[in-house]
């Protein structure tokens, strides 16, 4: 026996957090008494945010910033638009976040009034060097 959790449209909701807050920033509202759903699935747990047709000033349709989100084509289209300005946000930040994960930590080494940064994979000779320059007065 099964019961029925949601009819809300399925246009109108998602997994994705990060779309979710772009809408929500356009005005557009979380449904209300239905906002939110814990989903488990092979995902995990997900949640699953349910939102009104449009904002209340009319001017941003809920489904068709959904579809836009990763149609390119529509952000070639609309490139000042500002959800194309927030999901171009959220792609550079994944962007930023995959460079920083993927080069070597530098860290600061301090003496006093000193500090040097160091890269981790640092020669011996420049670690030499730096710790010397450090230790002088």
């Amino acid at each position: 026996m099964s019961s029925v959790v949601s009819l809300v449209t399925a246009s109108l909701e998602t997994t994705n957090t990060k779309l979710a807050g772009c809408l929500s920033s356009c005005g557009i509202k979380l449904r209300k008494g239905n906002e939110f759903m814990q989903l488990m699935g092979d995902r995990g747990e997900q949640t699953c945010w349910f939102f009104e047709e449009k904002s209340p000033c009319g001017q941003y349709d809920t489904s068709a910033l959904i579809a836009a989100w990763d149609d390119k084509e529509w952000h070639e289209k609309n490139p000042e638009h500002p959800f194309a300005y927030m999901k171009v946000a959220f792609d550079n930040a994944e962007r930023l976040t995959d460079f920083a994960r993927r080069s070597i930590p530098t860290v600061a080494v301090a003496k006093g009034k000193k500090v040097a940064y160091l890269s981790l994979n640092a020669s011996d000779s420049l670690q030499k060097e730096i710790f010397t320059k450090l230790n002088k007065r």
